[in-house]
Formats: C-alpha cells, sequence, structure tokens
C-alpha cells in the first residue's frame, strides 16, 4: 500500500493476508480444533467473520491516505479514482464470479425445477455482476458468498469522492466527536436488531438466517460506519505525518489494538452475535491500523516482512479464491479420502494460497494495467478527446 507522495503502509498489507486467512480459518477451521484446542482459541478462530469488518475500516484509511490531502480534499478527480478501483477490484472478481458459476448452477438445478433455477441464476448473475447483490439479502451470498463484502466496497467507492469533500471541517475535538459518532452509528443496527428481534426469537450466532438480520449484516447502509470510521482515521494520520508529530511510534497502538482484538474474538460465543459481526471492535481495529500505520513497532517489523506483504498483496484473490478452490476439493474427494476436517482445510490451504499468489500476479497485477488503460477515454473525458482530435483542413 503506497501514497501517491511517497512512503508505504506493508505492515498494513501483511495484516490483510492475516485477516483474509481469518476469515477462510472461520468457513473451514473451526472444526479441525474443536475438543482439540482451549475454547478460546476456537472461539476465535470461530469469530473469523468479523475480520471483515477489519477491511472495511482498513479501506477506508488506505483510501485516506491515498487520495485526501491534509486539507481533507480528493487529490485525484473522481474518474481517475473510480477507474483505479474497478481496475483493482473487478479482473479478480470476473475470474472468481465464472469459476464459480458451474457449482452455483449445479445446486440451483438440485433445488428448483429447472424454469426457476434459470430465473434464479440469471437474477442473481446479473445483479453480481454488476455488483449490487449484496443489497437484496436472498442474493447477498448466492454467487461465491464472499464477493458479497466486494458490493458493500463498491457502494464506498462510489461514496468516496463525495464523502472527501466534506472533510475539511473536522479538526480537533470536531473529528474526535465524528470518530465517536461513526462508531455508535455502526452499532445501531445491531443494537436495534437484538432489541426488536425481527426475525423473531431463537438463537443468534453465524448460522443464523432471517431477512432482517440478513440486512444487518450485509446491506451497504448497515456498514458504511465502519468504512466512515477508517476514512476519518485515514486523515487524522495524513495530517499527523504533515506535522511535526509524524515520528510517534505506533507500538503500544498497535498492540493494544491486536490485543483486544483478540479477547474479543475469544469472547464471541457471549457477546451477541450482531454486535460481533459488525462494529463493535471497530475501536479495537481502530488502534491496530492507526498504530501500524505508524510504525506499529515489533508487531509492524512482523507484518512487513517481504513473504507477508508479497502475501497481503494476494489477500483479495485469496479472499474470493476460498469457495471456488473448496468445490475443488470437495470434487478431489471422489478418488482421495479427505472425509477429516484436518485433512480437509491442509489440502484447501495447500492449493489456495499458491492460487492466490499466481492470480494476484498473472490477472490481478496485468489486468489492472489493461482495465485502467482501456478506461483512460472515459477518463479523459469528452473535451479531453476533442481537444486530441487531429485537426482536419477544409473541416
Amino acid at each position: 500500500m503506497k501514497q501517491q507522495s511517497g512512503g508505504s503502509l506493508d505492515a498494513l498489507t501483511g495484516l490483510r493476508f492475516l485477516a483474509a486467512l481469518h476469515v477462510v480459518l472461520f468457513h473451514f477451521g473451526t472444526p479441525c480444533i474443536q475438543g482439540v484446542a482451549p475454547e478460546w482459541m476456537v472461539q476465535v478462530v470461530a469469530s473469523g467473520y468479523a475480520s471483515v469488518g477489519v477491511f472495511f475500516l482498513l479501506s477506508g484509511f488506505v483510501l485516506a491516505y491515498n487520495y485526501v490531502d491534509t486539507a481533507g480534499r480528493m487529490q485525484t478527480p473522481p474518474r481517475a479514482f473510480w477507474s483505479a478501483r474497478v481496475a483493482r477490484v473487478y479482473p479478480v472478481f470476473l475470474l472468481m464470479f465464472l469459476l464459480s458459476a458451474v457449482p452455483t448452477a449445479q445446486a440451483s438445478l438440485a433445488d428448483n425445477p429447472l424454469p426457476v433455477a434459470v430465473a434464479k441464476l440469471g437474477t442473481a448473475g446479473l445483479t453480481t455482476l454488476m455488483l449490487l447483490q449484496s443489497w437484496v439479502p436472498r442474493l447477498a451470498l448466492y454467487w461465491n458468498p464472499p464477493s458479497w463484502s466486494v458490493s458493500v466496497e463498491a457502494f464506498f467507492y462510489a461514496l468516496f469522492p463525495a464523502l472527501a469533500g466534506r472533510l475539511e471541517r473536522f479538526r480537533g475535538a470536531r473529528m474526535t466527536a465524528a470518530l465517536v459518532g461513526v462508531w455508535l452509528l455502526g452499532l445501531l443496527p445491531p443494537v436495534l436488531y437484538l432489541v426488536l428481534r425481527p426475525d423473531g426469537p431463537g438463537t443468534l450466532d453465524a448460522a443464523s438466517g432471517g431477512f432482517w438480520l440478513t440486512m444487518m449484516k450485509f446491506n451497504p447502509l448497515a456498514r458504511l460506519p465502519e468504512f466512515l470510521l477508517g476514512v476519518l482515521l485515514g486523515l487524522v494520520f495524513v495530517r499527523e505525518r504533515a506535522s511535526a508529530a509524524s515520528q510517534r511510534s505506533g507500538a503500544v497502538m498497535a498492540l493494544a489494538g491486536a490485543a483486544l482484538l483478540v479477547a474479543g474474538f475469544s469472547q464471541g460465543a457471549v457477546i451477541p452475535y450482531p454486535l460481533m459481526h459488525n462494529a463493535l471492535l471497530a475501536p479495537a481495529s481502530a488502534l491496530l491500523v492507526y498504530g501500524l500505520a505508524r510504525g506499529g513497532g515489533p508487531l509492524g517489523q512482523l507484518l512487513a516482512r517481504p513473504w507477508l506483504v508479497h502475501l497481503g498483496g494476494a489477500s483479495y484473490a485469496l479472499y474470493l479464491l476460498q469457495f471456488p478452490v473448496s468445490e475443488g476439493v470437495h470434487w478431489m474427494e471422489r478418488f482421495v479420502d479427505l472425509s477429516s476436517p484436518t485433512r480437509f482445510l491442509a489440502v484447501l490451504l495447500a492449493l489456495l494460497v499458491p492460487a492466490s499468489v499466481a492470480v494476484h500476479r498473472w490477472v490481478e497485477t496485468p489486468w489492472r494495467t489493461r482495465v485502467r488503460r482501456g478506461l483512460q477515454p472515459w477518463v479523459e473525458g469528452p473535451s479531453a478527446r476533442a481537444a486530441s482530435a487531429p485537426v482536419v483542413p477544409g473541416a
């Protein structure tokens, strides 16, 4: 993660890999340690869904770091920003969409009559390709489930240039109030859900369903405060770096944030699931991200190791590949005994990590350049194209 004006946040790139791996372990690793590891460790793994919130906050922080000046204004025209975001996320997203098509179609055909299955696949496919699936509760997890968060991020990207234009007045006490306020705003949906219980009584955990719970978890508006918290923190950091205070150590902040996150994850069986899922741990994530951005001390040095930074660069592919690769591992069960959850996870990770590095190198990186080049006429706009058009004599 590099700022346009110089500097790097390598420790945050390493953090991205750990957060993505935490989500993967939540999906596939909990059965491997149940009855073997201490209960607190089981809960840390089982709370991996909460690391998606780390991604949302980290996204806001890095965008502010890269695109906002000390006055809170965008340094890049909106079209150039959106072009860069599309080039960053869509090539890998499209590849994962295609890789998920066969298992998604098979599941739909197995559960529905052919006309219904075709209608569902068409609706879900189009909605997903347009990055709108997180707005439709029944479709949020329909096609490559982890991609719901990319749909949420797309909404954040759409808003970001307008948000950046309104940040200048947030300074001092007003900035502190805004930081606290957006965190409390993020807690509002889960608190209301717990009070009202609109889906009816019952146990609430990662396996729970219900229309309103799905809305609370996946709707972009419900997750926007976590992103806003990251944007505001990023602006604070940009201003700090421009001041004499830029040499402050982040070692204590990073360690405190990491400890609070692990402590929160370890209490996943006690903390109400809606709170854990959405925003409760956002202040701990904020401490960790800000501390690492300052350098992070020993923890920052560990996360900035070149091999971990390299894996962090491939973390987006890792996150989206987990379900297509898991479907491939399930297919392998026809030929190899993978009935043990531990054996299944070992094979999954042995395939997933190298595959994510390969996709990052041979798909994400080259196609980012190609997409940006293809979008350049749109970025420049009609006036720029007209200015560069050759003059035809006598026209």
